[in-house]
């Protein structure tokens, strides 16, 4: 037969298949077959919490989104159960009517060879009368969402009015619903993006609500970062021997500087430069600002001094 073509051709084959399997270790599960049937245990992780309760006139707080499951079973079953996106812990409220109440979770999904552990094992859930009220949106733009070259010189959100379904008691504590930047980006020229809304109490505490639309658009204008510093008089030469410097008035007293925030952040004032040489008498002048390195440019760029002697 080795003489044969066909007869190398089979033997060839054979010796693939065989190649194949072992590679693919199907003669290692064969005979790990005795394992997979030994019981084993896993934990499940973030696993998505449904609350059944009469949802019509009824709101539920105080529910996590997802909870731990500790199973334990067939290793078989372990393993088909563990990538399961099936599995659901059940909170059943149903027969239930507006109260504080504490149930334990139920997990759907499971195979009946499972035994389960929520973790935790119950659930403070708190049922309320279900209202819905509209209510105003404010937009909430800080300096966490702009270049530090930038300030806020206005900001807006459409639509500015949304509704908001929860238990009474959570709804009559919303003080404050804040429309929030929500895109990585720092802010640098005027921005039309998408905004989350969350509801606060007035100590900034999260209220969970149910608010709709969730998102809106929130526009901002931008405008070079400044701030507002005091001006301090700095005088420059000296009056002749028989006068006497009495005061020196400046037109602004405050003035806006602009540049980095947080490089200007700790200038709370700046001089301007009031040369008295040569003035014999009462005099109005105008002088220049002297600017920090930081600061790009001062608004007004100068000012006048009434300069005083006796």
């Amino acid at each position: 037969m080795l003489e044969s073509k066909w007869g190398l051709r089979l033997i060839a084959l054979v010796l693939a298949l065989v190649f194949v399997l072992s590679v693919n270790n199907v003669f290692g599960n064969i005979f790990d077959s005795d394992r997979l049937g030994q019981k084993s245990d896993d934990t499940i992780q973030d696993v998505p919490v449904q609350v059944k309760y009469d949802n019509k006139t009824l709101y539920a707080n105080n529910v996590p989104k997802k909870v731990d499951v500790e199973i334990s079973g067939p290793q078989s079953q372990i393993l088909q159960t563990a990538n399961s996106e099936d599995i659901k812990a059940i909170v059943d409220l149903r027969d239930k009517k507006a109260g504080k109440h504490t149930v334990q979770y139920k997990v759907n999904g499971l195979n009946k060879d499972i035994d389960y552990k929520v973790k935790p094992k119950e659930v403070a859930v708190n049922l309320e009368k279900k209202v819905s009220k509209t209510m105003k949106v404010e937009p909430d733009v800080s300096n966490n969402d702009l270049s530090d070259n930038y300030r806020v010189k206005k900001q807006e959100v459409s639509p500015d009015h949304v509704r908001v379904t929860g238990g009474k008691e959570q709804i009559d504590k919303i003080a404050y619903l804040k429309a929030t930047y929500k895109n990585n980006s720092k802010i640098s020229k005027d921005t039309t993006d998408d905004a989350k809304i969350t509801a606060f109490d007035r100590n900034l505490n999260k209220i969970n609500v149910l608010i709709d639309p969730e998102d809106v658009k929130l526009k901002v204008n931008v405008d070079n970062y400044s701030k507002k510093v005091k001006v301090k008089p700095h005088v420059v030469g000296e009056l002749d021997d028989n006068k006497k410097l009495d005061k020196i008035e400046l037109s602004d007293k405050e003035v806006e500087i602009f540049g980095n925030r947080k490089e200007i952040e700790d200038i709370n004032s700046i001089n301007a430069n009031v040369n008295v040489n040569g003035i014999t008498d009462t005099t109005n002048k105008q002088v220049q600002f002297d600017l920090p390195d930081k600061v790009s440019k001062v608004n007004p760029e100068d000012t006048d001094a009434k300069v005083i002697v006796k």
